[in-house]
């Protein structure tokens, strides 16, 4: 096993389907149709970019996953302290590999990706209809720290 910076835009297009779809299905109205001709155009805009990294993770030299990172440095305003964070974006594991670790090996690369950098958060968000996955966060140590709330108004 092992995790690898890429910028394979194709490994991440095929991989993305595993994140995509479930939120498809969750939130019809809000998410497009998986495309991975459309999800390859995308990452191939970033990747690459420095304030961007993505992680796969391998096993037997299979990509099973991977994860979207971004280092968010914010400057002091009148209204905050000056702060850094890494935020992900996207952290996936093929349907056939969860359940066995592999989110929280890329997890805790993550965090020692943002130790290495001298940044002491890492933040993410997920939709509430993602059943389970609160669970799964809170039992390897991340704390809700705010929540979003919304209203759909009829057209």
């Amino acid at each position: 096993m092992r995790i690898i910076e890429t910028t394979d835009v194709d490994v991440l297009a095929r991989l993305n389907r595993y994140v995509h779809e479930p939120h498809v299905r969750q939130q019809p109205h809000h998410f497009k149709p998986y495309d991975v001709d459309a999800v390859r155009a995308f990452f191939t805009k970033i990747a690459g970019e420095a304030l961007y990294q993505f992680l796969v993770l391998e096993v037997e030299d299979e990509a099973i996953g991977y994860a979207w990172i971004e280092y968010v440095r914010r400057a002091e305003s009148a209204f905050k302290f000056a702060d850094a964070k890494v935020r992900v974006h996207h952290l996936c594991i093929m349907d056939t590999k969860q359940q066995n670790g592999y989110g929280r090996l890329l997890l805790e690369d993550i965090e020692r990706r943002a130790r290495e950098q001298g940044i002491h958060k890492v933040e993410l968000d997920y939709w509430m209809s993602n059943d389970g996955v609160d669970v799964f966060y809170e039992r390897i140590g991340f704390e809700k720290t705010r929540q979003v709330v919304a209203k759909s108004l009829d057209y």
